[in-house]
């Protein structure tokens, strides 16, 4: 009997197969022919029975440097081990032949091809039948420069593309340091790609997987670039020295306004009574306004020396440097520059800094090493004067609440900042003026801006937008917000817009991976999560251009977002007014369906309806979310919430911006409407379950119809024995992990691993989606929770049983009536019938545990 190895091939007669020594053992021990002895897909070493040992030996050293070099796939390749041996791998290996090759060509590198065999026949197994020689030379040429990855894709696409395409995918190049098929066979990735991109013609399959390639490179490298920005900047722990040195000159001013109002060494009682003159706080923010200039141009320059060098940074950001650096006169400079005995050793403000690299980077200075090194110990602060800077903006704004800015003792105009003006004029705007809807900070001047710097800047009609923002609008703040943020990974900064400051965040967490949102860490990932989706139903979309349009549109698809649990119901009648007209309002309907929308509108409108209560009210259907949107601008006026009443729909909750209460002309014309929408329709009642009859006589079986005491014995023993199995065990173990996700936010639940199976089987489908989450974000294997939910340890010892004991004891009363007749009935049909005999509910040919 021949030994099987992997992918159908059998070693021939005369051949023999040895597998690697363990134990101590220095004669390599011959693999059995019987099935189910060795472990499946098992490297060996194939060569002649009759092998002298000595050869044998020094056969299975090379396969031992070539499993423990690559991995065991490599094995399967066919190397030549020497001697007239090659390496193998037993029945059962994952996978096909090319991941085989693949795997040993990075091991064996250019210098060692040769010992796989004919170049023709491995070129065939990476690149399929129509692969020609100008496809073996891109090949070989991107083993020579051990561009892995590029090989991996070619050979997993090289099913959907043709020769010449296939050139161009060798052809492609990672940035350096970034990997973008770190793991994974080409076997599984070919048949992600053939369900991704089957549907279209070559060509458009050639862009797709080129895009594919570009759009986790581009992932990769800019995660490898934010670490890097991060990796330039003095360590986060310094932040408190550094905001302990900036409050304490920021006070210096203060403390000495209270001296002279009340004298040296005020009581605490006095300088408790005492007030600041109220243009203090005018003057407070404007100070801070310059720094958050500073810092912002210190952070942009920061970044581009990160990213592209010194060089290329002192050009782009030479202007930006000098208009920034104007916000602070040299008196302010020596006086945040001016250190008390003890103190942190930078200065206080970040303009210090700026003036530094002013003066060595002029146009007319020449970069040297010196002067590298002068700027890196700089620039190193930018992150941490950013996040100073920042904090103390946020609190000085928090303690506004409703109290307007004067600019001077008599408020003779509103607040201004001559500077911000100048800054904008040379360096411009990172956000768009036009959709700035952040209202703007109240002045006691009646000349100070009431409304959003988008709303002046469209009743202005054509105008440059520098003449209108004021530092009301805070959009500096915005500016050095979004500055922070490519330092976190978050580009650019979250906004909400909130009185009397927006509530901005730099080092927004990372979305949640989702279904509908397929990762991209990698390559195999990122068509993995395009192909699962595919798997449930999703069609890719007919016309795309980019791998990131393909995910969009397969994420998006109707079948993944009727599947979402995500998604609002909405009631036919009420569907209907999806992007109507209210009558009398002129407003525009948008409907919420989904939190994510929900959490635009928050954003904008600053209020809760982005909260997940609100969210939940929608998803159980209790409730239907509106926006109501002006027609010429899109902006949103007001969010609706209606509910079902007797006879029809009423307006639960309707809010303007902030809360606000709307006109009551406007707000009459919503309601109106509101109650003439169509009455929704009623909820078809449950059908009506048929009772049983009440048993009649005692409750109490008869003998005869209870299983006899051995059987019982017996099958709980076999079910004992099922309970014992390793299968049982790690499906325990699964439903063990997927339980722990029952708890609270900050606490596992404490379930019993026997209980857990009921535990997870009384909770709901919406539940069980976000248990599903959970359990596979913390490691659970898809593939084991998938075997879990098949064990069936009941089943089994039944299925197990029935040539036992429900063989060994003869049947009872009508089953062995019935058996009789049955056995009768077979004896008279014709032979052909005979062969599978139907018994019982189980149809013939059904495996055991379906019958």
């Amino acid at each position: 009997m021949s030994i099987q190895l992997a992918f159908g091939v059998t070693a021939g007669s005369g051949l023999r197969c040895w597998l690697p020594t363990s134990g101590g053992r220095a004669v390599p021990e011959p693999a059995d022919e019987r099935a189910g002895v060795h472990a499946p897909g098992a490297p060996v070493a194939v060569g002649p029975a009759d092998a002298d040992p000595e050869v044998v030996r020094e056969a299975i050293r090379q396969l031992t440097l070539l499993v423990c070099d690559g991995t065991e796939v490599a094995a399967a390749a066919g190397v030549d081990l020497g001697g007239g041996f090659t390496s193998a791998r037993l029945a059962g290996a994952r996978g096909d032949r090319r991941d085989a090759v693949l795997a040993a060509v990075r091991v064996l590198g250019v210098d060692g091809a040769h010992r796989l065999g004919d170049r023709t026949v491995g070129l065939v197994a990476m690149f399929g039948p129509s692969a020609t020689k100008r496809v073996g030379t891109a090949a070989q040429a991107a083993v020579a420069e051990q561009r892995w990855a590029a090989l991996h894709l070619a050979s997993a696409a090289s099913d959907l593309l043709g020769p010449e395409q296939l050139e161009r995918v060798l052809e492609l190049r990672a940035p350096d340091g970034v990997d973008p098929f770190p793991r994974g066979a080409a076997s599984t990735l070919a048949d992600h790609l053939s369900r991704a991109l089957a549907g279209y013609p070559r060509p458009r399959r050639l862009k797709l997987v080129i895009s594919l390639w570009d759009h986790v490179c581009d992932l990769l490298a800019e995660r490898q670039r934010v670490a890097h920005r991060a990796a330039t900047q003095t360590r986060a722990e310094r932040i408190d020295k550094l905001r302990e040195r900036h409050r304490a000159h920021f006070d210096e001013p203060i403390v000495r306004q209270l001296t002279w109002a009340v004298g040296d060494g005020p009581t605490t009682a006095a300088a408790a009574r005492w007030r600041p003159p109220r243009w203090w706080t005018a003057r407070e923010l404007g100070g801070l306004l310059h720094d958050a200039i500073a810092a912002t141009a210190l952070l942009r320059f920061a970044k581009t020396m990160s990213d592209e060098g010194l060089a290329v940074a002192a050009e782009k950001h030479r202007d930006e440097l000098v208009a920034a650096d104007a916000c602070l006169t040299e008196e302010e400079r020596s006086d945040a520059a001016r250190r008390h005995e003890g103190a942190y050793s930078h200065p206080a403000r970040p303009g210090c800094y700026v003036h530094h690299l002013v003066q060595v980077l002029g146009p007319d200075r020449t970069i040297t090493a010196k002067t590298e090194t002068y700027v890196q110990t700089r620039v190193a602060m930018a992150r941490n004067y950013g996040v100073v800077v920042f904090d103390t903006v946020a609190e000085q704004l928090a303690e506004l609440d409703d109290h307007p800015l004067h600019n001077c003792w008599d408020t003779c105009k509103p607040w201004q900042a001559a500077q911000l003006r100048h800054w904008r004029a040379v360096v411009g705007f990172s956000r768009a003026p036009e959709g700035w809807q952040q209202p703007p900070v109240t002045d006691a001047h009646a000349d100070g801006p009431t409304q959003a710097l988008a709303q002046r800047i469209a009743a202005a009609g054509p105008v440059d937008p520098v003449s209108v923002e004021a530092p009301h609008d805070l959009l500096w703040f915005a500016d050095l917000a979004d500055a922070l943020a490519p330092f976190y990974g978050s580009e650019p900064a979250s906004v909400r817009h909130e009185r009397p400051a927006p509530e901005l965040d730099y080092d927004a967490p990372a979305p949640r991976p989702s279904p509908d949102r397929p990762r991209a860490d990698s390559v195999p990932l990122a068509a993995a999560g395009v192909a699962q989706l595919v798997m449930f139903g999703a069609t890719p979309p007919p016309r795309c251009g980019s791998w990131a349009e393909l995910a969009a549109g397969v994420g998006a698809d109707a079948v993944i977002a009727e599947a979402s649990v995500g998604v609002f119901p909405i009631p036919p009648e009420v569907s209907a007014v999806d992007g109507r007209v209210v009558p009398g309002a002129d407003l525009v309907v948008e409907l919420g369906r989904e939190p994510r929308q929900l959490a635009e509108w928050s954003t904008y409108m600053g209020n809760c309806i982005g909260e997940s209560w609100y969210a939940d009210q929608a998803r159980k259907g209790h409730c239907v979310l509106m926006a109501l949107r002006d027609p010429l601008g899109g902006r949103i006026v007001a969010n609706l919430d209606i509910r079902r009443h007797t006879g029809g729909w009423h307006v639960h909750e309707l809010r303007a911006r902030f809360n606000d209460n709307l006109a009551p002309a406007l707000e009459e014309h919503v309601k109106r409407w509101v109650d003439g929408l169509p009455a929704p329709a009623p909820e078809p009642l449950p059908p009506v379950l048929p009772v049983p009859p009440v048993r009649g006589g005692s409750a109490r079986r008869a003998a005869g119809a209870r299983l006899p005491a051995e059987l019982i014995g017996a099958l709980a023993a076999a079910v004992e024995q099922e309970l014992a199995t390793p299968t049982v065990a790690a499906a325990r173990r699964a439903y063990a992990t997927l339980a722990l996700g029952l708890g609270r936010p900050d606490r596992a639940a404490d379930v019993d691993p026997d209980a857990a199976v009921i535990a997870v089987k009384r909770v709901g489908p919406v539940e069980h989606v976000e248990l599903l989450r959970a359990a596979l974000d913390t490691g659970l294997d898809a593939a084991v929770l998938w075997e879990a939910t098949g064990v069936r340890p009941l089943a089994a010892a039944v299925a197990r049983g029935r040539s036992g004991t429900a063989r060994a004891r003869p049947p009872r009363g009508a089953l062995r009536r019935r058996t009789t007749a049955a056995n009768a009935a077979r004896a008279r049909a014709p032979p052909g019938d005979r062969a599978r005999p139907r018994t019982g509910r189980g149809g013939a040919g059904n495996p055991p545990g379906h019958g």
